[in-house]
């Protein structure tokens, strides 16, 4: 091998050797401005349901710290729930989509409302069943609605 390719191997073996080292200089510098890792906050709320959309048929609490259910928990789904709310946050905000097509059909006169901290937040959500969109978004949170929703079904 001559002396020019030597020297173009040596050049692009440095020029590599600066670029991992520029990447790796980076991703310490961002990783010292990330926030410091800390527990999740808690998630402590409230949940009262209505089995025939006006009588309270039954009302919980809700204690999480992350997946884990925390103590004071009434709910008898709290694990499910916790792990739903832990994964899936959104599950407590039904949709607002107004181009959201939904089926015209009756579920039951079922409501539920849900209110408190979640994660450190505060949060007041309100479910029913009047439509098939209705209908979805109480599917989805149905781990925090607990065994009693849909109780007189």
């Amino acid at each position: 091998m001559d002396d020019a390719q030597t020297l173009k191997r040596r050049t692009a073996r440095v020029s590599g050797l600066r670029v991992a080292a520029v990447a790796l200089a980076a991703g310490t510098a961002l990783a010292g401005c990330s926030p410091a890792t800390t527990e999740a906050s808690p998630t402590d709320l409230e949940i009262v349901v209505r089995n025939d959309g006006t009588t309270v048929s039954h009302e919980y609490r809700l204690r999480c710290q992350g997946e884990q259910v925390g103590e004071g928990s009434t709910l008898p789904t709290a694990q499910a729930a916790c792990a739903l709310l832990a994964s899936d946050p959104s599950a407590l905000s039904p949709s607002t989509d107004q181009n959201r097509v939904c089926i015209e059909i009756y579920g039951g006169p079922d409501t539920a409302e849900v209110t408190g901290m979640l994660a450190g937040r505060a949060v007041s959500a309100s479910f029913d069943r009047h439509n098939g969109c209705a209908i979805d978004d109480w599917s989805a949170a149905a781990p925090l609605l607990g065994d009693g929703a849909l109780g007189h079904r």
